[in-house]
């Protein structure tokens, strides 16, 4: 079998490991696709490992259930590099809820396996749920019902701080927007209901519900957003919460630091 077949049949497991809904024969595609300490990263999240990388496939999966991945053109090489290009589209082209994506992504092959993978999106995903731009209490709630990372950017200032116990400050739109995808990926089924709220200048507060599940099994608590907003965007906001999960994801992110 030439290099050339074997890579093409490399970047079709990778392309099928996106649409196998199965966790086991996603996981035992993710083994024959990446090495054990395979580093991904995308503009929405940062995945290490087999486990890292299944969640996060995971949580797409359960956010586009109806969506498959394809790979479109030819794929390019040279030594140990590759490129390639990929689609995300619905299965019934005329689902009201499609969300399509196109974008490229350039890997590392280390013994027939990728090592490192970065993708790019080209356009940024859109969705048709809060076209508009800006943020709200009305866009935070919707948001918080059905989550999507590629949503964030828009409503938050270029030079926004987000305050999360028990971590250091994220800074800017990037390092925001991961920070959702973080807690995402780990809680696919994170969602947010507004209890209340109230505004006092340029402040919005925020009381919310959390629910969801981790390692199967279901919680609730309360927790309280400060936002504070300029010229229609988020320039800052101050998470208040001492549930255990908030501290997990603070340290899941401490490690992936860490470990860049």
């Amino acid at each position: 079998m030439s290099k050339q077949t074997e890579l093409n049949e490399l970047i079709e497991r990778y392309i099928a490991v996106w649409n196998e809904t199965d966790a086991p024969r996603r996981r035992a595609l993710i083994a024959q696709v990446f090495t054990e300490d395979a580093d991904f990263l995308d503009p929405l999240t940062h995945a290490y490992g087999h486990d890292g990388i299944d969640a996060m496939i995971a949580a797409m999966q359960q956010r586009f259930p109806a969506h498959r991945v394809s790979r479109h053109g030819d794929i390019d090489a040279f030594q140990d590099r590759v490129r390639f290009a990929w689609r995300l589209a619905p299965v019934d082209a005329d689902a009201p809820d499609a969300m399509r994506a196109q974008g490229t992504d350039f890997g590392v092959v280390a013994d027939g396996r990728l090592c490192k993978l970065t993708g790019f999106f080209d356009p940024m995903p859109e969705a048709p749920v809060q076209k508009k731009h800006g943020w709200s209490v009305d866009s935070f709630a919707a948001f918080w019902a059905k989550p999507n990372p590629a949503l964030v950017p828009r409503a938050l200032a270029p030079d926004v701080v987000g305050y999360w116990p028990g971590s250091e400050p994220v800074r800017g739109v990037d390092a925001y927007t991961q920070r959702i995808a973080e807690l995402i990926a780990m809680v696919p089924d994170f969602r947010l209901e507004v209890a209340e709220h109230a505004a006092n200048g340029d402040c919005v507060f925020i009381r919310w519900i959390a629910r969801g599940s981790l390692d199967d099994a279901p919680f609730e608590f309360t927790g309280v957003d400060r936002v504070r907003v300029r010229d229609g965007l988020v320039a800052e906001n101050r998470i208040f919460c001492d549930h255990p999960l908030i501290q997990v994801l603070a340290a899941s992110h401490s490690r992936q630091r860490a470990a860049v």
